[in-house]
């Protein structure tokens, strides 16, 4: 392997902010965000219940 060979690393992100995305890895990675690509989106939980104040 050389400098500039592609690699794919796969890991959930955990972090992106001024052109940076870590990637939990094992240690975690930071890379270039316009090196990165999304292979599956986040899709949030289905709740069954609605959230309820129960303080009342």
């Amino acid at each position: 392997m050389k400098r500039g060979h592609q690699i794919e690393l796969v890991g959930d992100v955990l972090r992106v902010d001024e052109g940076k995305a870590t990637i939990g890895l094992s240690p975690a990675v930071t890379v270039d965000i316009d090196k990165v690509r999304l292979v599956t989106s986040y899709v949030p939980p289905n709740r069954k219940t609605p959230l309820v104040d129960k303080r009342t």
